[in-house]
């Protein structure tokens, strides 16, 4: 008698509702597992793009520096004082970003500039110059990718950038009470500062022990902080530590958001009364340039006595700038 040796076929069934929740929560459970090491490996990344970006400026600073023996000025009223430039002494509002640009690889921009009008009024329409322009146009080295990529870049005319230099101990204020006057050391007691035109052999803090550039955070509204080419906007003060919540004071038109508060502290073009923090959307702190061209990263636990020390070119009595800061 013959044996039947077909071997019969395996049933074949699909996944049971219990099976498919069981794979699903294994997937979100890995996802969740995964998705924090990615956030912290792409905000290491935007961190040293940011690092790299503030080291650029930091050296166009530099080579500025090499070619007139003088950091540039924070921002200008005083044409008199810097042969070449032969705009009206009242009406200019240009800040150290403009006069950088040709060492940030900008030198057709700067062409543009048109001395005999300041940065908020229109150019006329022969083409030659056109502060419009200057004014409204972005540079990717002044911007930290680390910051909202939905955070408007542009108020108005202007673009604002996430870098400021220092000026150190605020508030800023006019100087249009005398606008001829040179002030060869800044007003703030930092490197940068109005009409400034300060060599660096004046920092006898050491050029290692002085804030040079540090980061700020672009508001998501109609707002005058890190605007480039105007005085409400590129400098920033070492009066709070780095991310302090203590509101800046700017100009009325300020937007307040949770991580970078404002309250509007003049709202005229000749009353400005401002401090802006240095901030960042780093994790625990800002980056920071120091006049000797390094960059570094400063918590935001840094003592307030080290941060108000590394903000001014000279020694407060009795300051002491600790190595690890």
């Amino acid at each position: 008698m013959s044996r039947d040796r077909t071997i019969p076929l395996l049933a074949c069934h699909g996944f049971t509702l219990i099976e498919l929740l069981v794979v699903i929560a294994i997937i979100a459970i890995l996802i969740g597992l995964l998705l924090p090491a990615v956030q912290k490996v792409r905000e290491a990344a935007a961190r040293m793009k940011c690092s790299n970006n503030l080291k650029q400026v930091a050296i166009g600073m530099h080579n500025y520096h090499s070619s007139y023996g003088q950091f540039p000025p924070g921002t200008l009223y005083a044409g008199g004082q810097f042969p070449g430039y032969v705009f009206s002494a009242n009406n200019n509002e240009m800040s150290w970003v403009t006069f950088l640009l040709p060492y940030l690889e900008q030198q057709a921009l700067f062409a543009k500039v048109d001395y005999n009008r300041n940065m908020g009024e229109p150019s006329p329409a022969n083409g030659a110059f056109d502060n419009s322009l200057v004014a409204k146009t972005a540079l990717p080295t002044m911007v930290c990718p680390s910051d909202l990529p939905e955070t408007s870049m542009v108020y108005g005319s202007w673009t604002r950038g996430n870098y400021v230099a220092n000026y150190g101990i605020g508030p800023y204020v006019s100087v249009h009470t005398n606008p001829t006057a040179a002030n060869s050391v800044p007003g703030g007691q930092g490197p940068i500062g109005v009409n400034g035109k300060l060599p660096i052999e004046q920092i006898t803090d050491g050029s290692s022990n002085t804030a040079l550039l540090s980061e700020l955070i672009r508001s998501s509204g109609n707002d005058f902080r890190g605007m480039m080419h105007y005085p409400e906007g590129p400098l920033y003060m070492h009066n709070y530590t780095p991310n302090d919540l203590t509101p800046d004071l700017t100009r009325t038109g300020c937007t307040t958001i949770p991580v970078a508060p404002c309250t509007a502290a003049h709202n005229a073009w000749n009353d400005r009364n401002i401090i802006l923090t240095a901030r960042s959307r780093h994790v625990g702190g800002v980056n920071m340039a120091l006049c000797d061209g390094s960059v570094r990263f400063v918590t935001n636990s840094v003592p307030s006595a080290t941060w108000k020390a590394l903000g001014t070119i000279s020694a407060i009595a009795g300051e002491v700038i600790p190595s690890n800061y």
